[in-house]
Formats: structure tokens, sequence, C-alpha cells
């Protein structure tokens, strides 16, 4: 029974049921990324969860080894926005296109989009002229896109929610899902939901963030609470086609640091097409099956973020003024691990005004509007929001008119004179 009655401790894997787990990097206890505190005193006591990643011996599946309630994590004080980083924005309206010219859908065709946030997506769905609808456990992000247009269900993906999508709308014609299922504690669950939801022959296809590409760029960062998963194809294509989807395609793209695309389709047969076949075969000589390189990941990266961690105490003990720009939940681990807070960074900034006026977990780092870089004029930026960064430098050079060196942490340290 654990202590702490806000998670609890995984011995099973969560796409294969099997038992038999090895622990494999450990990040020891570490605050909840997206859980913004209100004051100084509350970013200083705040809660921390083990964060460790567990990999199953029979599926090779990777999973974190506990699980913390969903309640904390998405239904009260969620800030992520789909619509803010505008690379994502142009990523999903070409994905829209995309879909319709592979999967053939008919102008009244209903898509469903899980765990749809502020409804940027749909928007583009929308846009198309298909009918939508969204589901997101998270308040504010569901309030933003049903006040745009946008319908969508305030709740967790299940059988009730499901119940309700075919009562008012029918079943869908497709399913989408964006960097979204690596946040499922049920995973088993919601995939069978979706096969219910669908249309026979309905598509369903969904992006998420590619354990192999973290692996092989050292992004660990994108290892955190609220992804509970770290999905590579072999254990997912499994599962997926012993319950009736056909494989026909899987790809992968750069965004959010490395993404894995899935496009199957309900058959009820549960075939593997040649081009993911043929996927399937190159991914199992990669660093995913390569104990060795496994094992010694963690050590390089407590090296990574040791210089990181230095570099900036030595500007700090320079007497220069250090900030970070942007808060994604990555930001927290980060910190944690290069053992920076707000005597090192002086205050973050953030272009997401649901997290502006708040403070870091476990940091106590101030988060300010962007305008405030040019009133405290900063003599060093970090980018947390790495993934983003060409956005961001490039916006940053239009108002900087002061000397700066900007800093990105990963994938590899970089540092830039503007």
């Amino acid at each position: 029974m654990q202590k702490n009655s806000n998670y609890r401790a995984l011995h099973y894997c969560r796409l294969c049921g099997s038992s038999d787990l090895n622990l494999y990097f450990d990040f020891g206890k570490v605050p909840l990324g997206n859980n913004l505190c209100e004051s100084i005193n509350e970013s200083s006591n705040v809660e921390k969860y083990p964060l460790n990643v567990k990999r199953c011996k029979s599926c090779n599946h990777f999973q974190l080894g506990v699980a913390v309630d969903p309640n904390k994590l998405y239904a009260t004080n969620y800030t992520y926005l789909s619509g803010v980083g505008s690379s994502f924005v142009k990523h999903l309206n070409e994905y829209a296109k995309w879909i319709k010219t592979n999967c053939n859908l008919k102008t009244s065709a209903l898509v469903i989009d899980i765990g749809s946030n502020d409804g940027t997506c749909l928007k583009e769905f929308k846009n198309l002229g298909y009918r939508v609808c969204g589901v997101d456990p998270a308040h504010m992000p569901s309030k933003i896109a049903n006040e745009s247009g946008i319908p969508t269900l305030n709740t967790f993906f299940d059988e009730k929610s499901v119940i309700e999508i075919k009562n008012k709308y029918g079943k869908a014609d497709f399913i989408t899902s964006h960097n979204v299922l690596a946040h499922v504690d049920d995973l088993v669950s919601v995939f069978r939901n979706i096969y219910d939801l669908l249309k026979l022959n309905g598509y369903f296809c969904f992006e998420i963030g590619y354990f192999k590409e973290v692996l092989k760029n050292n992004c660990f960062d994108t290892i955190y609470h609220e992804h509970l998963d770290y999905h590579h194809a072999k254990p997912l294509s499994k599962f997926l086609t012993s319950i009736g989807f056909d494989l026909i395609d899987l790809s992968t793209n750069n965004i959010q640091g490395g993404s894995l695309r899935l496009l199957l389709k309900k058959t009820g047969q549960g075939e593997i097409h040649p081009n993911a076949k043929f996927f399937l075969d190159s991914e199992s000589n990669s660093i995913l099956y390569q104990d060795k390189l496994l094992s010694d990941w963690q050590k390089m990266i407590s090296l990574n973020m040791h210089k990181f961690g230095e570099s900036v105490k030595k500007y700090v003990a320079d007497g220069k003024k250090v900030a970070g720009y942007g808060v994604p939940t990555k930001a927290t681990l980060l910190t944690a691990i290069s053992k920076l807070n707000n005597q090192d960074i002086s205050f973050m900034v953030e272009d997401n005004h649901l997290k502006v006026n708040k403070f870091m977990p476990g940091t106590s780092i101030p988060i300010y509007e962007v305008n405030r870089l040019q009133t405290e004029k900063p003599d060093v930026i970090i980018i947390f929001a790495w993934n983003f960064s060409d956005d961001i430098i490039k916006k940053l050079k239009t108002y900087i008119y002061w000397p700066v060196t900007i800093i990105v942490p990963l994938p590899e340290l970089y540092e830039e004179s503007v």
C-alpha cells in the first residue's frame, strides 16, 4: 500500500499484462510539471512523486513505474494549450490535409479527437467541412474549445463518454489523437473504446512521442508524470492488430522532439500492410533492443545536465541576469536534474497566458509575460521549450536590442549570442 494515496506503483505492463518488468531509468522524486503554483511558499513545499521508467521483458514496452491520480494531473491545474506553438499549428494543418487525402473521408464524416485540448486540431478538420467533436478532461482548454465553436466533452475518454458521443452524433468515421495516448493509465480500455466508437472500415490515426527518438537524441525531458508510456511501434502494433485493427502505415516526423504516427483501419482482420511491416523490421535493429546503450543512457543524461547547470551557475557567479523562455512540463525535470532554482534563474516568460503570474513547482521561479524581457533585459535567456527553439529565437531577434546569450539545453547544449 502506498503511503501517498495520490499515486500507485505499477507492477504489470499496460499493453501485454506481463509482470516481468525491469527498472531502467530513475530520476528520483520530481514535482508534477504542469502543477504551477500560486505562491513562492506553495512552490517550495510542493508535493513530489517518484519518476522512473520500467521495461517489459515480454513485449519491450516502456512505462513509468508509478501512476499519479489523473485528477491531480489534468482535471485541476492543467495549462498546456495546443494553439500556442505556431509550428505545431502548421503541423496539424498539414496533418488534416494528409488524412483527407489518405482516408477518403466524406464531407459528412464525423471526426473525433481524444485529448482535444483547445480544439486546434479539430479546427483544421472543421475547416475542411467535417463534423467534429473533442474529448478532454482539462477544464480550461475544453472551455476555450467550446467557446471557439469546437464541441468538446470536458471529461475523460471512457465507456460513458463513448455512449454519450454515439447517442449524440453516431459512430465515428475517423478518430485521432496527438501526443495524448502516452498519458493514459488504462491504455487497453482506451484502445478498445476507440475500436467500439469507430464505424466498420473507419480509420484511427494517432501520433505519440517516439521513444526511439527520445533515446537517440537524448530528449529525456519528455519523461514526466503525465507521460505514463514511452511508445514504439512493435508493442503497439502487436496489441492493436490483436483487437481487429489493420495497421496500414507507420511513419515518423520531427514534431515534439520526434513523433511516431500510426494509421489504422477497423476491419476485424488485424493485418499488417507492407509499408508498416518494413518499418517494424527496421525498428527491431534499433537502440530500443540494445541493452548496453539503454543502460548507459541515464549516466549520459546526468553528465549533460551537470554541464548545463554549471554553465548557468557560472553566468550567475559572473553577475549575469538569467531568464528562461517557455514553461513546458519538461522544464520542471530540467531544472530539477540540473539543480537550478530562483537563485540561478531570475524569472521565466511564457506565451501561454494561463501560466503567467505563477511559480514553477519546486524552484520558486516566477513566470511573467514575454514583455518582461524588455523591462528586465536579462543577459542570458534559456529556452526551456527547446522543441520550439527555432520559432522562439526568430521571435526574440525581432525585439531584443541589447546583447543576449541564448542557451538551448537539448538535444545538445547550444549557445548563441544575439
